[in-house]
């Protein structure tokens, strides 16, 4: 029964083949390398007698027979990138067999390229006869400067077995330094169509280009590790950062920083400055900058969705700095990341926040980027208004300070002012100042106000009809809308309702080109004075008639 038995020993394993036909291929194959390589291929003794695997390695040359021992051996050293979990699961065994897989689909020239690339990173791996790990330091260490050793091997093997076109990734790879394709082994390891889609934007760019943007998609990579449960329910609070390394948000944030680059064509120097901007920043700051990036690209040139091309961001130099004014903000970028977050409040001397679900906070997150570059795109662009230069800064600390599902409906509401079909980069001023004029004078008066609560009061206090002139009253006066404001809180219905017209009049005088800003700011300083003496009401009401009369 057991006449054609045959039986083989390596160094650490043995086995046994039953089949007479079987055994003399076996033979044949292994006949054909050294002594050690005999062994070690003995040693991974499912593979040597797999059918696919003879087959295969009777159509391989010596040479290549010899590198997939080679490779198949250095399989075994457990690499150093995945969790302490999946290490454990890690099987040797498996990844030789799904390189044979692989191998055995291709054709000669695809097999000798993969063979030899492969054999490269062999030649990297520490291989240590197979034994129980120990748990002193000196084996624990070893376990991790070995497994360092086989990532790349390990990564070359999954990209490998996940491509659909082996030599184009290949080619691909080619044009990238051996650091740069460490990192993109990676990021192919984990998700071959991102690895893919990264290369595709990044092949033919400068080296100072890549190197930063891959930087940081790898350490992205490197730190996912837990998917998170998000609790809607306001009952959970959270510090602000609670999820900052949470599987979700890394996957996110590496999948905007792709998008980013598929939907907008950056220059060299542009991609390097983003790049170096993200390795610079925090991870709370990173996800703000995307979040700006990605929103705010979109409400200014448009879902690229709709047009299918990719935006040439050197045709549109205003908007790339309305995006970099914004996104190299701190405060602003702390609002933004606020944003997704709820009610503050504090518990033994920390900071905790309502968790939103995640849909609402991405919402959330949107309409505040969407409103935040609208208003800077309107800041740069609408002249005459009394928009400060650090207007951007006095709003988001105005929003800051506001309890978040105020700052929520806030901004919701002024979101609903300036929708338009059409991206706001397309527009003319005069299409701009029709459509997001409301908006404008809203969010200029908000800046410039030192105290949130008594605008929303003058509001409530002014007639429904009369409300839009009231916006473009205070939007009139500047960094002066505090004393407007405690003059119509001191004053009477009458003389309230004349100072809103009539400073809405000068609004309109002086956005048509019939005044200047100075020269009525200059008016409002007297007016304003006039006001902080005693007068009869009568008398206010004359001053308020001829206040701004032509000089």
């Amino acid at each position: 029964m057991y006449k054609s038995l045959k039986v083989y020993q390596g160094t650490y394993r043995g086995g046994a083949a039953q089949d007479l036909a079987k055994s003399t291929r076996i033979d044949a194959i292994l006949n054909r390398l050294s002594e050690n390589e005999q062994a070690a291929l003995i040693d991974n003794n499912p593979m040597l007698f797999d059918d696919d695997f003879i087959h295969l390695a009777e159509e391989m040359s010596d040479d290549q027979l010899s590198q997939f021992v080679a490779i198949a051996s250095a399989l075994q050293t457990i690499p150093l990138v995945e969790s302490a979990h999946q290490s454990r699961a890690y099987s040797g065994t498996n990844e030789v067999a799904s390189l044979i897989n692989e191998l055995f689909e291709m054709d000669a020239d695809t097999r000798s390229r993969v063979l030899d690339k492969a054999e490269k990173y062999a030649e990297q791996v520490v291989r240590r006869p197979s034994s129980q790990l120990t748990y002193d330091t000196q084996s624990i260490g070893r376990f991790h400067t070995d497994g360092a050793t086989a990532n790349d091997l390990f990564n070359f093997n999954k990209a490998i077995s996940g491509s659909d076109d082996i030599n184009g990734l290949l080619d691909q790879l080619a044009q990238f330094d051996e650091h740069q394709q460490t990192q993109l082994l990676g990021l192919l390891r984990r998700d071959n169509a991102l690895g893919s889609r990264m290369m595709d934007q990044l092949e033919g760019r400068a080296p100072e280009a890549q190197s930063p943007i891959l930087d940081f998609m790898s350490e992205l990579d490197t730190t996912r590790k837990f998917h998170m449960k998000y609790d809607a329910t306001g009952v959970t609070r959270s510090v602000l950062d609670f999820d900052n390394n949470g599987y979700e948000v890394i996957v996110g944030m590496m999948e905007d920083t792709v998008s980013l680059l598929e939907n907008y064509r950056f220059d060299d120097e542009q991609l390097e400055q983003m790049g170096n901007r993200l390795k610079q920043l925090e991870r709370s700051d990173q996800r703000a900058y995307l979040a700006i990036s990605k929103t705010g690209f979109e409400t200014l040139l448009g879902d690229i969705t709709d047009t299918g091309k990719q935006i040439d961001l050197s045709k549109h130099e205003e908007a790339l700095e309305t995006i970099n004014d914004l996104r190299n903000n701190a405060q602003v970028r702390d609002l933004v990341f606020r944003s997704r977050m709820g009610e503050e409040s504090f518990e033994n001397g920390t900071r905790y926040y309502e968790q939103k679900s995640l849909g609402q906070a991405h919402r959330d997150v949107e309409a505040m980027v969407r409103f935040l570059t609208t208003d800077g795109w309107l800041n740069h662009r609408l002249e005459d208004s009394s928009a400060h230069v650090a207007q951007t800064n006095r709003l988001t600390m105005r929003l800051t300070d506001m309890d978040a599902e105020q700052r929520d409906q806030l901004v919701e509401d002024l979101n609903r002012l300036g929708q338009d079909v059409h991206p706001i980069t397309e527009l003319s001023d005069a299409a701009l100042k029709e459509t997001y004029d409301a908006l404008f004078d809203r969010t200029t008066s908000i800046a410039n106000v030192d105290d949130l609560s008594t605008l929303a009061d003058a509001e409530a206090k002014t007639q429904p009809g009369l409300r839009d002139a009231f916006w473009q009253a205070t939007e009139l006066a500047g960094e002066r809308v505090d004393d407007v404001l405690k003059i119509l809180d001191e004053n009477g219905p009458e003389i309230r309702q004349r100072l809103i017209e009539t400073l809405a009049e000068q609004a309109s005088e002086t956005a048509s080109g019939q005044k200047t800003r100075s020269e009525v700011d200059e008016d409002l300083r007297k007016l304003i004075n006039f006001f902080k003496e005693d007068h009869r009401n009568d008398d206010k009401l004359s001053y308020i008639n001829q206040a701004f009369a032509a000089h």
